[in-house]
């Protein structure tokens, strides 16, 4: 990919990710809420988020990824990121994730933002959407935010993936959830 979609939602704008946000995405993964089931450990300096930074858009360029970063409408600042992080092109599918800092939680941002993501994956046509048919997003069982999330927004669970994920230093169970195309209506 060359360039990120700006995308616009009624409060929300997804778009790059910049250097100029890591002290906002060191907000994020510097809070241990955040990162409890997330397979990074909690942020401890501001250069690990300039790190993140440069390898979500690393993977953006290469075509590995579309990660962008969740800013406010109203004054440009990041509050979270998503997008999706494992493409199996040939089969028109991709996994999906997020975050979002703590602040934000509750108020339906990420819904928000899953919604417009769904969206343009489902697109026809590159450059303005991926093509998928199928969108599916792991969640660590006890992580029942995100599965709310992915819930009203139209996914569906499907089963739990036995000691699927590895990092800090244990194993991890990971429940599927996926949403298809010819199920996607636009509103979850």
């Amino acid at each position: 990919m060359t360039a990120i979609p700006r995308i616009e939602t009624q409060r929300l704008v997804l778009r790059e990710i910049r250097e100029s946000d890591a002290e906002a995405v060191f907000e994020i993964f510097g809070d241990d809420a955040v990162t409890r089931y997330y397979d990074l450990a909690t942020f401890t300096d501001v250069d690990q988020a300039r790190l993140l930074i440069a390898r979500m858009n690393a993977r953006n360029a290469n075509g590995d990824a579309l990660r962008w970063g969740i800013a406010l409408r109203e004054n440009d600042v990041v509050i979270g990121t998503g997008g999706f992080n494992a493409f199996a092109r040939g089969w028109l599918r991709a996994g999906i994730g997020y975050d979002l800092a703590r602040a934000y939680w509750n108020r339906g941002y990420m819904t928000e933002a899953l919604r417009a993501m769904a969206q343009y994956g489902f697109e026809k046509t590159p450059p303005t959407g991926l093509a998928l048919n199928r969108i599916e997003a792991l969640v660590v069982p006890g992580n029942v935010a995100s599965a709310r999330v992915l819930t009203k927004v139209g996914f569906q669970r499907e089963g739990v993936l036995r000691e699927y994920g590895f990092w800090k230093n244990r194993f991890w169970d990971l429940e599927m959830f996926a949403l298809l195309k010819h199920t996607w209506n636009g509103d979850g």
